[in-house]
């Protein structure tokens, strides 16, 4: 897998989800639902229906690998969605930051973690 050609985009109303998005259907051809088309105020709670509506199609794992989705409770919810690119690290977007690769063990992000997903189609 190639995550090079998604680090430095441009955050917008496609958030992190759409990165996810973009992701999976170019390096592992799997086509996941869309949310764009909601106003940028709406994203945190379109995001946790979307999520929810869609754990079906994912499979929780104990060891996460490259291409994984992690997902992040913020303020409570879940609201924030990366993906695993090994060693600790995860690619993600966020408003105000253009999408890059962090470390899920540090702390920011740690405390946060809800868990790691492998999407049916890729397991």
């Amino acid at each position: 897998m190639n995550f090079s050609p998604y680090v430095g985009i441009t955050y917008d109303l496609r958030g992190c989800w759409e990165l996810v998005r973009l992701f999976y259907l170019n390096e592992l051809q799997i086509a996941l639902p869309t949310y764009a088309d909601q106003a940028p105020d709406m994203e945190r709670a379109r995001l946790g229906a979307l999520i929810e509506a869609e754990r079906g199609a994912w499979i929780e794992v104990e060891v996460e690998r490259p291409g994984d989705a992690v997902l992040f409770r913020v303020m409570g919810e879940l609201s924030h969605v990366g993906i695993v690119v090994g060693n600790g690290l995860f690619l993600h977007a966020r408003p105000g930051v253009n999408s890059c690769i962090e470390s899920y063990r540090l702390p920011t992000w740690s405390r946060r973690v809800e868990g790691f997903y492998r999407h049916r189609d890729a397991a």
